[in-house]
């Protein structure tokens, strides 16, 4: 099945910093784990495209990996920076987001997962965004 843009309906208690801090952890330990099909059902990927959400979740880990000559892990020992956002007025729907920094070994940068909560008509949905190479300024 194709990538879709799926995602999570979640509370408004929901979308305070604490649980919106715990699904940013589930989510890096869920790549960790190497869980994509997983990372797919629960929060959907809204960048898969015409991919299975699941293989465009793989695949871009592993270009942030390798990608651009970098031979890189996911640090398994050490735990994933977590940081929730707020837009200041939801514009088009967009409420916050979550960004999750897994710190690589083998590499100076981190692979950044971000979740994005929109609301619309009193509900709030959360769904994985973007996967990417996030460089460390050293």
């Amino acid at each position: 099945m194709p990538g879709v843009d799926r995602d999570m309906k979640i509370t408004c208690d929901q979308t305070y910093q604490t649980p919106l801090t715990e699904f940013g952890a589930e989510l890096a330990r869920m790549i960790k784990d190497c869980a994509h099909a997983q990372i797919a059902a629960r929060f959907g990927y809204a960048v898969a495209h015409d991919r299975p959400s699941a293989d465009a979740i793989e695949s871009d880990i592993g270009y942030c990996l390798g990608g651009e000559r970098r031979s890189a892990t996911i640090a398994m020992a050490t735990e994933a920076r977590i940081f929730v956002k707020y837009f200041k007025q939801p514009n088009g729907g967009l409420f916050g987001l979550v960004e999750c920094f897994l710190p690589l070994d083998h590499d100076t940068g981190e692979l950044l997962a971000e979740l994005i909560v929109t609301t619309h008509q009193d509900e709030f949905h959360l769904s994985l965004e973007d996967i990417s190479y996030a460089a460390k300024s050293i």
